[in-house]
C-alpha cells in the first residue's frame, strides 16, 4: 500500500519557529515550535541571530518529525518575517544580528527609499541595508549575500544561494544601485515563489529520517502563507492575520489605490486577482507586553487576561487604549506613534486595562478595515488566522468592533498552514495554488457581533480615530525629546 502524502511546513515568526507536518486534507499530524530572542541594543533597535533561527528550526523540526513516518514528507516549505536583513560574509557566516521587521533605526531612510522607488520599497530590506552602509561601513564592505528570512533558512537546508520574488515588487540592479548600494550583495539566482528552491542536503535528510533528494519548495512572507493558510482566495474574502504584529488582506479583482497609501494592493500569491489591505505593526506585541508588566506571576496570563476582560462591560467604563508601542504601519505610517491610556478614572482596575487593551488591538483592525472599504471593496467574509486567533475573548471583540461574524480555522497557526499547503503545492499534487487552500484549510467557529456591543463600539471607534489626530504632534515632539535625551545621556557617560 503506497504511503500517505505529508507535507512539512516552516514558520519563521518574530518570537520562534512554529514546525508542523500535514496530510493532503490538511490535517496537522506533528507540530513543534522553538523559541528565539530579540534583542535592542538601543531603543527603537530589534535584532535576532540568524543562527539562532537556525538552531531553532533544527530543534523543532527534530520533534515534530519524532512523532510521524518522516519517509513520507513529500516536501518543505518555509515562510518567514519580512523584511529581516540577513547578512552573510564570503564563507556564509553571520556577518552581524539580523535587522527585523520592528527595528525602527532606518526610518529616514525608509522615508528617503520610498520617495525615490515608491512605497513598497520602505516595507524591503532596502532602507536597512542603506542604514548599515551609512552606519556600520565595515559590516557592509563584509557583507556578500543579502538573505530575507525565509531565504537563509533555504540556504541551510539545501546550501544554494538564491533569492525568492516573492510578488512583482522585485527591485532590479538599477533601483538599487540608484540607492548607492551593490546589486551583487543580492544573489543573481532567483526562484519564483512555489518553484523547487532546491534539495534537502544528504546530512539532513539523513539526520531527520527523510527522503533523499526531498524538494524544498520556494516560501514566501509569512503574512502572503497566511492568507493561503485561511483559504482566502475568493473575492471578497477577508484575511486578518493575528500574530506579532497584525495585517489585513481582502481579495479583489482588480488594484484598488488610495492616494495616501493608507493601504495598498498586491497581486494575490495564487497567481490570480489582487490583494488590497495593510500590514501593521500592532498586534501581539501589545499583549505580550501588557501580560509581562500586569500579569507577572500569572501561569498562564493571557488567560488571566481574557477572564480580567470578560468581567468588564463593552467600552471598558470610560477607559480607551492607543496600542502603538513600536509606531504603526498602516494606516497611519507613523512610527512615531506610541501607546496610550486615556480616561483612567479612580473606578479603573487591571481588568479595565485588560478590556481596553483588547479593545485597542480590535479598534487598530478596524482602522485599516474602514480605509479597505473606503478604496470600494467590499468585504464577505472575515478570517482570523495566526497565533492571536486562539484568544477568544479577542475573536469576540474583534466581531463586535468590526459589525461581522469572525471566522476561525481549525489550524490556527495560518502561516503554517500555508507553508504546508504551498509545499503540497509546489511539488504537484494540486492543479492550483486556490484549489490547493480550500482542500486543505477547515474552520473550527464562528463569533458573531454583538449588535448592542457594536453600537458603543462605532461611537468609541470615532473617539479612537479622534486620539491620535488630536496628538500626532505630540508624538513628534515626544520622539524628538527622546532622541535628545538619548544623546545627552550618553554623551554624559
Amino acid at each position: 500500500m503506497e504511503k500517505e502524502s505529508l507535507f512539512l511546513g516552516l514558520d519563521l515568526g518574530t518570537s520562534g519557529v512554529k514546525v508542523g507536518v500535514f496530510d493532503i486534507q490538511g490535517n496537522r499530524l506533528a507540530g513543534a515550535n522553538a523559541f528565539y530572542e530579540t534583542r535592542t541594543p538601543h531603543p527603537g533597535w530589534k535584532e535576532q541571530d540568524p543562527q539562532e533561527w537556525w538552531a531553532a528550526c533544527t530543534n523543532a523540526t527534530s520533534k515534530a518529525l519524532d512523532t510521524i513516518d518522516a519517509s513520507a514528507v513529500r516536501a518543505i516549505c518555509v515562510v518567514g518575517q519580512s523584511p529581516a536583513l540577513v547578512c552573510l560574509d564570503k564563507s556564509a557566516e553571520s556577518v552581524r544580528p539580523a535587522l527585523i521587521w520592528s527595528d525602527q533605526r532606518a526610518v529616514k531612510e525608509g522615508l528617503a527609499v520610498a520617495q525615490r522607488l515608491g512605497p513598497f520599497a520602505h516595507f524591503s530590506l532596502l532602507p536597512r541595508l542603506l542604514w548599515l552602509k551609512r552606519n556600520e561601513p565595515v559590516a557592509y564592505h563584509q557583507t556578500r549575500w543579502i538573505f530575507e528570512s525565509f531565504e537563509y533558512i533555504n540556504f541551510k537546508l539545501t546550501g544554494k544561494i538564491a533569492s525568492i520574488a516573492t510578488s512583482e515588487h522585485v527591485w532590479s540592479e538599477r533601483h538599487i544601485g540608484a540607492l548607492g548600494l551593490e546589486p551583487e550583495k543580492f544573489p543573481s539566482d532567483r526562484f519564483r515563489f512555489g518553484e523547487v528552491y532546491g534539495e534537502l542536503l544528504p546530512a539532513l535528510a539523513n539526520a531527520w529520517a527523510l527522503p533523499h533528494g526531498l524538494p524544498v519548495i520556494a516560501g514566501t512572507i509569512d503574512a502572503f502563507a497566511a492568507w493561503i493558510g485561511t483559504a482566502t482566495v475568493s473575492k471578497g474574502q477577508l484575511c486578518n492575520t493575528a500574530g506579532t504584529s497584525e495585517g489585513l488582506a481582502v481579495v479583489w479583482d482588480k488594484p484598488l489605490s488610495e492616494p495616501q497609501m493608507r493601504a495598498v494592493s498586491v497581486p494575490h500569491v495564487t497567481g490570480h486577482d489582487w490583494i488590497v489591505g495593510g500590514a501593521m505593526s500592532t498586534g501581539g506585541i501589545v499583549l505580550d507586553w501588557f501580560a509581562q508588566q500586569f500579569y507577572p506571576q500569572a501561569k498562564n496570563p493571557y488567560a488571566e487576561i481574557a477572564k480580567d476582560a470578560y468581567a468588564i462591560p463593552a467600552g471598558a467604563e470610560g477607559l480607551v487604549g492607543l496600542p502603538y508601542l513600536v509606531g504603526e504601519r498602516s494606516p497611519i505610517m507613523d512610527p512615531q506613534a506610541r501607546g496610550l491610556f486615556f480616561g483612567i478614572s479612580e473606578i479603573h482596575t487591571r481588568a479595565h486595562f485588560a478590556r481596553a487593551v483588547l479593545e485597542s488591538m480590535a479598534f487598530a483592525v478596524r482602522d485599516v478595515y474602514e480605509v479597505i472599504r473606503e478604496m470600494g471593496a467590499e468585504i464577505t467574509e472575515i478570517r482570523v488566522g495566526g497565533g492571536g486567533a486562539c484568544n477568544d475573548a479577542l475573536n469576540q471583540i474583534k466581531a463586535d468592533v468590526l459589525g461581522q461574524p469572525v471566522w476561525i480555522p481549525a489550524v490556527m497557526e495560518s502561516s503554517q498552514v500555508g507553508a504546508g499547503i504551498i509545499a503540497g503545492w509546489g511539488a504537484g499534487f494540486f492543479a492550483d495554488l486556490a484549489t490547493a487552500a480550500k482542500s486543505m484549510v477547515k474552520f473550527r467557529t464562528v463569533f458573531e457581533p454583538d449588535p448592542k456591543k457594536q453600537a458603543i463600539y462605532n461611537e468609541l471607534f470615532a473617539l479612537y480615530r479622534q486620539l491620535y489626530q488630536h496628538l500626532k504632534i505630540d508624538f513628534a515632539t515626544l520622539f524628538r525629546l527622546n532622541k535628545e535625551l538619548l544623546q545627552s545621556t550618553h554623551l554624559g557617560k
